[in-house]
């Protein structure tokens, strides 16, 4: 008849083999005397190995990794030679598949009345999705330590190219702009009139030099934009829209008016500032009336950035060029003789990403275009660091999947 004491201890006994079943954490005592291993089921199904299967010590040398073979056994011996404190132990178990699990086994000792170590009794715990992530983890930074570095050599040769070309072409284009001065200088000495023609030719090819010129100050300004912008200090985008507004100086019969509260964000003043003056100042240029309405609102997006508008009412961008007015060269009147670079917001573009922000263009409820920008904030950086949708790529990079819970099911395939 079964006691009350001996009723407990199966309960307790169940309540035990039941927790560490799920929490997918096998168990291990070890006779140091007599070398005999009791394992728990939980261990065997880790390796794939039936609950009736006999494991003993050489079962545990068997599967060893051969990489890591000498460094487990040495660090079984270390304890069971001495006086140990802790035992932690990581190394590769075969798997009943021929495939390795990785495993950390954490034990701890019973002494006898004389102080000898007689038993070990332990965890087997497999991490081997653990160590996957970590691997991936790895190899994604170096991977990306690899692209900055070719990144930076790569932005080094484009300034370095762009200084010399900037530098080297200068003085053609001088001696160009000069040789237009010099054949009206020798007609009129020769006594000659200079006919209507040359003088409307020599006009052209000085506003063709002088948007060469600008052509090359343009490109030597964007080389020379800071790859990134590393400052945390808060910056008062209040200060900076109306700094930037009273910078402009916009014509008497254009409002440009702050409508909203904006936030505080965190970065570096200088590129926020000539941000907010190039969009200003294109939405003024590019008005086609002699006055107009240009407004900057903003406040705290959903995501915690910052979001700072600025819009005009003026003619806008239609949808499909308003990725294109970002590049390089590019505007959307086909005016060669105004001497504009068009690199104004191909360089904006860069100043707000080296800041960590964005920026595009929509319509504006005004009727003409509006320049949306998005600046970090220390609300936008914590949410970042805790967001999930990282979390879900990585899982997807590694299992194939962005749900949480097929990590656990793909370590059951594997161990099958």
């Amino acid at each position: 008849m079964t006691t009350d004491i001996e009723k407990q201890l199966i309960e307790t006994n169940l309540r035990f083999r039941i927790a560490t079943r799920t929490a997918k954490l096998g168990y291990w005592v070890f006779d140091v005397k007599s070398s005999h291993v009791e394992v728990s089921e939980e261990l065997l199904n880790q390796l794939g190995l039936p609950p009736d299967y006999k494991w003993t010590l050489q079962s545990w040398k068997d599967r060893l990794h051969p990489d890591d073979y000498d460094r487990a056994i040495t660090q079984l011996a270390t304890v069971t030679d001495g006086q140990p404190t802790e035992y932690f132990n990581v190394f590769r178990l075969q798997h009943s598949n021929g495939g390795y699990r990785w495993v950390e086994s954490i034990g701890d000792f019973i002494y006898d009345d004389n102080g000898d170590l007689v038993r070990m009794i332990g965890t087997h715990q497999d991490i081997t999705r653990r160590i996957e992530i970590e691997q991936a983890l790895d190899a994604a930074l170096e991977n990306s330590i690899r692209m900055n570095e070719s990144l930076q050599r790569s932005n080094q040769e484009l300034e370095q190219f762009a200084y010399v070309a900037s530098h080297d072409l200068r003085s053609p284009l001088r001696g160009l702009q000069n040789l237009t001065a010099w054949i009206r200088e020798d007609m009129e000495e020769a006594g000659q009139e200079v006919p209507e023609s040359v003088l409307e030719h020599c006009s052209t090819m000085g506003k063709q030099i002088a948007r060469m010129q600008s052509l090359l100050d343009g490109l030597l300004a964007y080389a020379r934009i800071d790859q990134t912008y590393t400052s945390t200090e808060p910056v008062d985008l209040n200060q900076i829209v109306s700094e930037a507004i009273a910078f402009v100086e916009a014509p008497e019969d254009f409002e440009v008016r702050l409508e909203s509260e904006l936030p505080t964000i965190i970065g570096n003043s200088s590129p926020v500032m000539r941000v907010m003056v190039n969009l200003i100042d294109n939405a003024v240029k590019h008005h086609p009336g002699p006055s107009g309405t240009i407004v900057i609102r903003g406040g705290v997006a959903e995501d915690g950035t910052a979001e700072v508008i600025v819009e005009d009412d003026g003619r806008g961008i239609p949808e499909e060029h308003r990725e294109r007015v970002f590049r390089m060269f590019e505007t959307l009147k086909n005016d060669r003789a105004s001497g504009k670079g068009g690199m104004g917001l191909a360089m904006v573009r860069k100043l707000v990403l080296s800041c960590g922000g964005t920026i595009r263009f929509d319509a504006s409820p005004l009727g003409g275009a509006a320049a949306i920008t998005h600046w970090p904030t220390d609300a936008s950086q914590a949410k970042h660091k805790k967001s999930p949708e990282l979390t879900h790529r990585l899982l997807e990079v590694i299992t194939g999947s962005t749900d949480p819970t097929d990590v656990e099911s793909t370590e059951s395939t594997n161990g099958q």
